[in-house]
């Protein structure tokens, strides 16, 4: 119950120099493995409802069947889960040719930007924490970067936080095609791209 008014309010909470979307914006209240919204065709400009069914939600909690010895390695099992997520919602929405980043022309409304990635790939770290397979991390809020005058494109991502010292650590799906394993580092490490040719690195 503690850590789900965490996760709450960590969800919901004030502004900060690095706080990025706002979920509100995009409800799902009900959201669960076997149902929710999946976002797609930039801005969530375009909505699906799915599900994980029973085998796809086993195979992914079989990855955390042999618990993490500590962080780094639960990051690890963080990554492969978002990958396999990605991959079956990809097949499920025909989304599993999305290309890296966001084209600023797209082809079609099945291609994701960063908001979409944010949108789902929070959601489904926050099906990990409801069905208690995190262990050494909660579920953070989004977090932002990018003003273009500072010559950084601005750029949302999902978080998560690392429960023993606080350190954010940002998992970022959006750099890579759909069903890649997200990168995860440190919210300073990720902050640290300054240039438009780096911004999405």
């Amino acid at each position: 119950m503690v850590r789900f008014f965490i996760f709450l309010s960590l969800l919901l909470g004030g502004c900060s120099s690095v706080a990025g979307l706002n979920l509100g914006q995009y409800p799902d209240p009900m959201a669960s493995p076997d149902n929710f919204i999946h976002c797609h065709g930039y801005n969530c400009s375009q909505k699906m409802r799915i599900g994980f069914n029973e085998s796809e939600w086993k195979s992914i909690r079989s990855i955390f069947s042999k618990p993490a010895i500590d962080e780094l390695s639960e990051r690890k099992k963080i990554a492969h889960a978002i990958s396999l997520m990605e991959k079956y919602a990809g097949n499920l929405v025909g989304a599993e040719n999305d290309l890296p980043k966001a084209p600023i022309i797209k082809k079609s409304n099945k291609e994701l930007d960063c908001i979409d990635e944010t949108i789902n790939t929070t959601k489904y770290l926050g099906f990990l924490q409801k069905d208690n397979l995190l262990k050494w991390h909660i579920l953070s809020r989004p977090v932002y970067k990018g003003f273009f005058i500072n010559g950084v494109y601005p750029h949302n991502s999902a978080s998560i936080t690392e429960l023993a010292t606080g350190q954010i650590y940002v998992v970022d799906s959006y750099i890579f095609e759909n069903g890649r394993e997200p990168v995860i580092r440190t919210l300073e490490d990720w902050m640290s791209y300054k240039t438009f040719e780096n911004n999405n690195s």
